[in-house]
């Protein structure tokens, strides 16, 4: 396979020069926008991608040179000099990273298609940008609480706007699909999109925006008004029930559109009876007892939802990639009931003076009874998978055995309380577990995942 190297030198060369002319007008613009500059300016240089390269290993290779160009920048003195364009903001971020990244996988999943390819890269680069800048600007309503990235109304509002433009004009000038059906569409992909530019944070928005945009628009566009109106009633629909879920639980404002954002994802990625383990989740974790008196005003962030809802994310991620579906929904289910389990051990030790043997017992019926036997039946006679019964032992067991890793971790704990790093501790307790299902389904069956 012949490397491209003429488009690869075009690329190069572009950016060189574009990053120059930012340069010369450092002292006229302030960090924030000589960077929001370069990042749209890029944007557009990476629309001509699918016009200069016919094979993915030029691809590769441009990226693998930018990425080693970004590293001696940021890692050499200059950054001072040439990289102040990207460098000037001084905070932790893998943001230019992530954007390489980023061009390279949707480059490979659009297979050509310049629509499923513009799109999410117009997104990432304009809606972003200005978002970014109109948020500093004239950001006056804050979203985001203590421990969360600065997010503004303002600059949420804007980002839904040039994404849904972004969205509707490629798609309104060269495709086929109907207007009527072109505005659902972009209205669909704006809303969530924007949802995930609010929780993202550390630069991985370069990374969640362009690949979310990309799955939105590879299951829509195929879709027909009527399918397309049913999941406008979805997200109104998941947006009331989460709404409802705050009556229970207090979510920060980011943390809403997070349990939006993932409810969707959830059901596109897997299907409609995907979204029964985490709602019951949300719903029965911070009830069966009561929230007691300290309870009441814990607020719970974007980062603590991410951590009981990113490995049920990526599983569902599998199961789409896979079509095994049916075969691994009890992984699934056991994943947030090992969650529910964690956590409702945690309230009764802490919140309810409970022994730990009371607390251990009662979490693991708990996530026993409200998720994983729930789940067992979605699986059994919904889905009608005929079930190996050992393996649903062996993951009961597991349950059982997450419930004693967070008494093993709290063992010398005499107060606990809701932080970011308590909810890594649980998520990497039930990825643990998790794994161990791997393993284990893949030492009897051979195929990771699979013969549940």
């Amino acid at each position: 396979m012949i490397i491209e190297w003429k488009g690869i030198l075009i690329i190069l060369g572009i950016l060189l020069v574009y990053m120059l002319i930012i340069k010369a007008f450092e002292k006229k613009l302030k960090p924030e926008s000589r960077r929001k500059a370069f990042h749209m300016g890029m944007g557009v240089v990476m629309l001509a991608l699918p016009y200069l390269f016919t094979n993915f290993v030029s691809v590769v290779v441009l990226a693998i040179v930018a990425f080693m160009t970004l590293y001696t920048i940021k890692q050499t003195k200059l950054k001072k000099s040439l990289g102040s364009v990207l460098y000037g903001v001084e905070r932790k971020s893998y943001g230019e990273f992530f954007y390489v990244i980023s061009v390279l996988l949707i480059f490979y999943l659009s297979k050509g298609d310049k629509i499923l390819f513009s799109i999410p890269i117009l997104i990432l680069s304009f809606a972003d940008s200005t978002a970014a800048l109109i948020g500093k600007i004239y950001g006056k309503k804050q979203l985001a609480t203590e421990n969360e990235d600065k997010k503004s109304l303002e600059g949420s509002f804007a980002f839904f706007i040039v994404a849904f433009m972004a969205t509707l004009t490629p798609l309104l000038l060269f495709s086929e699909v109907g207007r009527s059906e072109l505005l659902s569409i972009a209205l669909i992909v704006g809303f969530n999109i924007a949802l995930i530019e609010m929780i993202a944070s550390n630069g991985n928005d370069n990374l969640l925006i362009p690949l979310t945009a990309f799955a939105f628009l590879n299951y829509l566009i195929p879709l027909s008004q009527k399918q397309l109106n049913i999941h406008l009633l979805l997200i109104v629909s998941i947006c009331v029930l989460v709404f409802a879920i705050t009556k229970m639980k207090q979510l920060s404002k980011l943390a809403l559109a997070e349990a939006v954002v993932v409810g969707y994802l959830t059901i596109i990625l897997y299907s409609w009876y995907a979204l029964i383990p985490p709602l019951i989740l949300f719903l029965t974790v911070m009830r069966f007892p009561k929230v007691s008196s300290e309870e009441k005003d814990l607020v719970y962030d974007a980062r603590i939802i991410e951590t009981n809802v990113a490995l049920g994310l990526a599983i569902s991620v599998i199961a789409s990639i896979t079509g095994l579906k049916e075969e691994i929904f009890m992984t699934y289910a056991t994943c947030y009931a090992m969650h529910l389990a964690v956590n409702t051990f945690v309230r009764f030790k802490y919140h309810f003076k409970m022994t730990d043997l009371q607390a251990l017992i009662l979490a693991f019926l708990k996530g026993l009874g409200f998720i994983f036997i729930p789940g067992l039946f979605i699986q059994r006679f919904y889905l009608k998978y005929q079930t190996n019964w050992i393996m649903v032992g062996t993951m009961a067991i597991l349950l059982f055995g997450s419930t004693l890793a967070i008494l093993y971790h709290k063992k010398n704990v005499k107060k606990e309380k809701v932080s970011i790093k308590n909810g890594y501790m649980h998520m990497k307790i039930v990825a643990t577990y998790i794994a161990i299902i791997g393993i284990i389904q893949f030492l009897q069956t051979g195929a990771l995942l699979n013969g549940i």
